[in-house]
This record gives C-alpha cells, sequence and structure tokens, in this order.
C-alpha cells in the first residue's frame, strides 16, 4: 500500500478508499484462506464466554492485527473498531468521527469447523452512518463492495436486490441462533420462528456468517436478514452495500437503522422488511433504547 496521510473525511474520495479497503480485505481474506488448508486441530481456539459458544481463533488476531496495522498507515486520523479488540476491551463506544469498523472473521464457529460461510467485513462509519464497506468471502472468492452514492458490486459487477417479492410466501428469510441462552433469548428466536413459518414463509436459513447473510439480500439471493445479538462490525459493511443495492434497513421496533442497537432487520424492500417486522417476538435479547 502507499502511505498517504487522509487528514479529514471526504466524500468524494470514497470511491477511491474503496479499493484501498478491498485490497487490505484480500490480504486477511489470504489468512483464512491458509486456515481452511490446514486440519481443524491446528486452529488455537479461545473462549469468548462462559458457555464456550463464541469463539476466537488466532486467525481471528492475527486478521485484525493486519487490517489495523495496513489501514492505520493510510487513514491515520481515522477511528477504529474491531471485534477482538472490542472483546478483550469489553466495550466500545461509536462517535460521529470517521470509523472503520471491523469484524476480521466473520463466521468464526465455521471457520473452526471448516464451514465455508465466512468473511472479512470492514466498513466505514461516519456520523454514525455506514458510508463505505467491503465483506470478502475468501472461501469463495467473493468481493462485495459499495459506497455512498456509487452503487454495490460483487466482484466488479452492479448488484441489485431481487424487487420480486412483495409476500412471505415468496421470500427467502436469513436469520442465526446467536449465542445467547437465556430465556428472553430462546423465546424471542424461537418465537420468532413459529410466526414466520405460520405466516407461511418460503425458507428459513440459517447459515452462521451475518455479513454473508446481509450481503445475499444485497444481491437477490436472500429477501431478509432479521436478527438480534449482531454487533456493529457484524453490519457496518454490509449495511451500505443493501441501501445501495435498493434495499431497506430497520431496527427489530422498526426505527431507522441504528449500527449501536445489535437489532437488524435488512430487506430487499419494504413490504417484506414490515412483513418479518410483524414476526419479530418481543421483548428483544439486545434491547440497547
Amino acid at each position: 500500500l502507499v502511505t498517504m496521510a487522509v487528514a479529514d473525511y471526504d466524500e468524494s474520495k470514497l470511491s477511491e478508499w474503496v479499493h484501498v479497503v478491498e485490497a487490505v480485505a484480500r490480504d486477511a481474506g489470504a489468512l483464512i484462506q491458509e486456515m481452511f488448508s490446514k486440519p481443524k486441530s491446528s486452529s488455537v481456539i479461545f473462549d469468548k464466554s462462559v458457555a464456550s459458544i463464541d469463539l476466537v481463533t488466532d486467525t481471528d488476531k492475527k486478521c485484525e492485527a493486519l487490517i489495523f496495522s495496513q489501514l492505520r498507515e493510510r487513514f491515520p486520523t481515522f477511528t477504529f473498531i474491531g471485534e477482538e479488540t472490542a472483546s478483550d476491551q469489553g466495550s466500545y463506544v461509536l462517535t460521529e468521527a470517521p470509523t472503520f469498523i471491523v469484524d476480521p472473521v466473520d463466521g468464526t464457529t465455521n471457520a473452526v469447523h471448516r464451514q465455508p460461510d465466512v468473511a472479512v467485513s470492514i466498513g466505514l462509519a461516519y456520523k454514525k452512518q455506514s458510508v463505505l464497506g467491503v465483506v470478502y468471502d475468501p472461501i469463495r472468492d467473493e468481493c462485495f463492495k459499495a459506497w455512498k452514492n456509487g452503487g454495490a458490486y460483487l466482484n466488479g459487477r452492479p448488484i441489485r436486490v431481487d424487487s420480486e417479492p412483495q409476500e412471505l410466501v415468496q421470500s427467502v428469510v436469513s436469520m442465526n441462533l446467536g449465542y445467547m441462552r437465556d430465556e428472553t433469548s430462546v423465546n424471542h428466536v424461537t418465537g420468532t420462528i413459529r410466526n414466520l413459518m405460520e405466516a407461511n414463509l418460503r425458507a428459513l436459513r440459517m447459515n452462521g456468517s451475518a455479513c454473508n447473510q446481509i450481503t445475499s439480500v444485497a444481491c437477490g439471493r436472500a429477501s431478509c436478514f432479521v436478527e438480534s445479538g449482531p454487533h456493529a462490525w457484524d453490519v457496518c459493511a454490509a449495511a451500505i452495500l443493501v441501501t445501495e443495492a435498493g434495499g431497506v434497513c430497520y431496527d427489530m421496533k422498526g426505527g431507522p437503522l441504528d449500527l449501536y442497537s445489535r437489532n437488524y432487520v435488512f430487506a430487499c424492500n419494504e413490504a417484506i422488511a414490515q412483513a418479518v417486522l410483524k414476526c419479530v417476538v418481543q421483548p428483544l435479547p439486545c434491547d440497547q433504547s
């Protein structure tokens, strides 16, 4: 990478910056590809939760270090939030400053078990809004990128959401179990699934990688992603992909998307978003309000 200090946020340069971010994401993806080339037993695994469900590996840490190092060379005045750093510190604060929000290995459990749904996610937020995003799936070699008012792309080709579904019977909805097992979380997940089924949803998918699931909405493979529990690093990059591809984003109470809320709905259109929201069981496991 060519070193060049970027003192301030400049929206006119987003189309240039996205190429820098893509190169960094691909470098991190190479580390994940290396991980997949080795036996599962070679992964160094650390538990982030008492239940030993929420995992982090040495590859997560290496990828985040690589991403931060390379991006800080080019954007030394920007703020950085990463999943592993935030987990180590126990919290994070999203301000209005230009901020790179990074999930170095989205789908860590998949990676540990060598299941192919994983991604590198690098988003740029400004004034708490997603303005640039790159999501790179190193196993399928699919690179999604978008920037504000610049469109959304998969491996350089423009993408759009699926405009056909107007009812749940026409829709594929994506969500995950998450790692919380308290009564509120279980009731929310199972109740929401029941409501979707009773509404005659065509299909439900759980892939274990929120980034890949949201990009599936952006490129027309799925109609909606809904989940309570992910963090800003799971959705910042993918959010701009959905909006630039013609989709809509909400929190799970029907309000505007809030990266900090941990409650997200990404849909191909307004009709599907509202239909899914009607099926969401309250209270939400992660209610930041």
